[in-house]
């Protein structure tokens, strides 16, 4: 599937800007600060909106399944009732204890107005997977879920991803370095990168510092060799560099001379909510 030349208006205001990508199968993550323009998108690949100008390319040969931020249930039916009801309305027949199984979800004998966010969260998942879409998509998918929910939703959509495209926006940036296999990252409606984590994150390393008593400036940071980014957390420090043992190096000289006490010092790569930050700076 194919987004060519995407572009959506509301009156004046522009909330998707000529965006165009291929999807591919797997897991590909939706990355962008809010009015980014990340539900318009979604909306319009599940065919809720029409865009301005633009097409999808393959949208009208394939099943999709849609979650969206808020999960669209009927709150007088159970979990059950509400996976039958959506097999009736898609000409299926899901088995559904096993779909909610399938997300984590038991059977409860609630109606879903008196679920709990999480468990809404999960049955809207299920009901998105009702007639086995070819394209998932999921709008804030872990929003409402607590840590072990997370885990679950993250794994699931480690097995789903085998069998489909997935598209999925996420705040939640760990989430979308672990789980994504392609990352889509948008700002006021514009494309600005795609590919891998690996490729968005390119060569630099990411040193991260820790001091007791820590009385140094970003100043004495910044000027050290190789650093092209420095941030700050606490008695934390977070150094990006092109040139990984020329910057270890004089960071330990710097140590020395002024007399630091480290409490930890860790080499690693930049992360992919460093990038967000960085390019929404």
């Amino acid at each position: 599937m194919k987004v060519d030349h995407l572009t959506k208006r509301f009156g004046t205001f522009t909330a998707l800007d000529d965006v165009s990508f291929s999807l591919r199968p797997g897991c590909t993550s939706l990355l962008g600060e809010n009015g980014a323009g990340k539900t318009t998108l979604l909306n319009m690949m599940a065919r809720v909106t029409t865009p301005t100008s633009g097409k999808l390319i393959g949208h009208d040969s394939i099943r999709i399944g849609y979650l969206p931020q808020r999960p669209a249930l009927y709150p007088s039916l159970t979990p059950v009732e509400t996976i039958r009801y959506a097999g009736e309305l898609t000409g299926t027949k899901p088995d559904p204890v096993k779909l909610l199984a399938r997300v984590g979800l038991d059977p409860v004998d609630r109606p879903a107005s008196q679920l709990s966010g999480g468990m809404r969260q999960r049955l809207g998942i299920a009901q998105a997977l009702v007639h086995d879409p070819e394209l998932l998509l999921l709008d804030e998918p872990v929003s409402a879920l607590d840590p072990r929910g997370r885990r679950e939703v993250l794994d699931l959509l480690s097995d789903l991803k085998r069998e489909r495209m997935i598209l999925y926006s996420t705040h939640v940036l760990p989430d979308a370095e672990e789980a994504s296999d392609w990352v889509l990252l948008l700002r006021q409606g514009k494309l600005l990168m795609e590919g891998t984590v690996t490729d968005l994150l390119g060569s630099k390393s990411s040193i991260q510092l820790r001091l007791f008593a820590d009385e140094t400036t970003e100043d004495v940071w910044r000027a050290l060799p190789g650093v092209v980014r420095v941030t700050r957390s606490g008695t934390s420090w977070e150094l990006e560099t092109s040139a990984k043992d020329v910057t270890e190096q004089a960071i330990l000289r710097t140590i020395l001379e002024r007399g630091l006490r480290v409490q930890s010092l860790h080499v690693g790569h930049p992360s992919l909510e460093s990038l967000f930050l960085e390019v929404n700076a």
